[in-house]
């Protein structure tokens, strides 16, 4: 296997790995590091030695994430026109666990037992895609891999991705949770990557407006994608709004909001009455790529807008998109109701 050289030259985030599950043989191969051959021990073969290859293991992984070796998988779906093949890949989501602390008792046992899996999906336009694959107690972190790799859990799977049309193989090289290092205390890169309108100053008023009637709600599928787009630049004060073309990563961009005071660059996608009803991925362009360009920005935050319900499936593929351990993005969800409430604060397009 082709070793892959680390890249110092990348920015380092305060994202940081916690390692449940990593297949040490892969990781030496991939960079040509020296893991010690205890790592490769099952967790039944516990020992300081294994501990500390997991631990040099660990910072492997980390640096793997933040060099880019692992491209996200969404985008990498997106952009093949057929889904068949083999990739190093990396994807974030909601999977659950089944028979791990099964496989882990039997072996200490020493009895067979069928290895641990897990399983999930990717929405892609009107596509799901089932993700599933196995888990050997052989790398295992530690003891307590077993407590988190149980049930739904929202993880980071890193690894070789085998794709046969809508079925998705993954032979993973790690699996575990990313946080937000702030030395004193970590927080889940999980809690923080979702931004709720009321978050952004601009926006913030929004929590004294009661909720839109029926109406209101109404009155807003017939106002025009434009309209809406040239309210939200006043009310965040972005006098440049361009305009619509075929070619464009985003409706707008703007370095002009604020959370908390704290500047950050953002690119919004608006979506008007052309999309009626509930929006999903297949209403943002070819295969959802409207969303994968919009994260292609070199942004901070990602607002996707509609002038009615957003699908959860919008939700999952842009939190999906969202990890980036080399620059980590953070989405908002406007729906119609807090499109209505955010005019309402301005007394924009006669919503007073």
């Amino acid at each position: 296997m082709k070793w892959l050289k680390m890249d110092e030259s990348q920015p380092t985030t305060g994202l940081r790995l916690s390692s449940y599950y990593l297949n040490t043989r892969r990781l030496a191969e991939l960079t040509g590091a020296k893991i010690p051959i205890a790592a490769q021990l099952s967790l039944n073969q516990n020992s300081g030695d294994r501990a500390l290859g997991m631990r040099i293991a660990g910072t492997i992984a980390n640096d793997l994430l933040k060099s880019g070796a692992f491209p996200e998988l969404t985008r990498e779906v997106v952009k093949r026109e057929a889904c068949a093949g083999s990739l190093l890949a990396a994807i974030w989501g909601v999977f659950t666990f089944r028979g791990l602390s099964n496989a882990f008792d039997r072996e200490r046992e020493g009895k067979s037992a069928q290895p641990a899996t897990f399983s999930g999906a990717i929405p892609l336009g009107k596509t799901e895609y089932e993700i599933f694959g196995q888990l050997s107690n052989d790398h295992l972190y530690s003891d307590t891999s077993l407590q988190f790799l149980t049930r739904k859990r929202r993880m980071l799977i890193a690894g070789q991705f085998e794709m046969d049309g809508t079925s998705i193989r993954v032979h993973p090289y790690i699996v575990g949770e990313m946080f937000t290092d702030l030395s004193s205390f970590r927080i889940p890169w999980s809690q923080s990557v979702r931004v709720y309108p009321s978050q952004i100053d601009a926006f913030a008023a929004i929590v004294s407006v009661p909720n839109p009637t029926n109406d209101e709600l109404k009155a807003l599928l017939h106002i025009q994608e434009e309209n809406v787009k040239h309210a939200f630049a006043e009310i965040i004060g972005e006098p440049f709004v361009p305009k619509d073309w075929s070619g464009e990563k985003s409706d707008l961009s703007t370095s002009r909001l604020t959370i908390d005071r704290a500047p950050l660059s953002a690119a919004f996608i608006f979506k008007g009455p052309s999309v009626p009803g509930e929006m999903h991925p297949a209403n943002m362009g070819k295969r959802g790529d409207q969303l994968v360009r919009a994260f292609d920005e070199p942004v901070d935050l990602v607002v996707i807008q509609h002038c009615n319900k957003i699908a959860n499936s919008v939700v999952r593929q842009a939190e999906a998109m969202a990890f980036d351990p080399r620059q980590p993005r953070r989405y908002c969800i406007v729906d119609g109701d807090d499109t209505v409430r955010i005019l309402k604060t301005q007394r924009k397009l006669g919503f007073s």
